[in-house]
């Protein structure tokens, strides 16, 4: 049994927003499509942020202008994991830098999105799925 990727969890497409959008947008676009994160391109499609429903929240909070670009409030230095990342590793990655989405990169280009939720899920499934195949394994060695 190998063990679960990034690769077979991620949300694809990932859903992307302008550098000059509004956090307004940002946050109707994150509810239009149900996720907790958009990546944010520049007028080329470059990426060159990531901003996510914690960083809406906390500018609303500070009273920041929800008419005010996703620019003012996204993080900057997208932390990305490859498709190959064990689960366990991409939530350490997590751990390790405070953060709940981390875009999925494939030579240099994002190919997908993962949520801490998205990991938590696979983790449990992969427990679940180990101790099933031992108990198949138990039933079959008395046969």
């Amino acid at each position: 049994m190998r063990p679960i990727t990034v690769a077979d969890v991620m949300s694809k497409p990932v859903v992307v927003i302008g550098v000059n959008n509004t956090l307004r947008e940002a946050a109707k676009e994150m509810m239009d499509k149900g996720v907790g994160s958009l990546v944010v391109v520049d007028e080329k499609g470059d990426v060159v942020g990531i901003i996510t429903e914690r960083d809406v929240v906390r500018a609303v909070a500070e009273g920041k202008d929800l008419n005010a670009p996703v620019s003012e409030v996204m993080t900057p230095d997208v932390l990305t994991v490859s498709p190959e990342t064990s689960v366990l590793k991409a939530i350490e990655t997590m751990k390790m830098h405070n953060v709940r989405h981390l875009p999925v990169a494939s030579d240099d280009e994002i190919v997908g999105m993962v949520s801490l939720k998205d990991l938590a899920f696979a983790v449990a499934a992969e427990m679940i799925l180990k101790r099933i195949y031992e108990m198949l394994k138990e039933e079959l060695s008395e046969l």
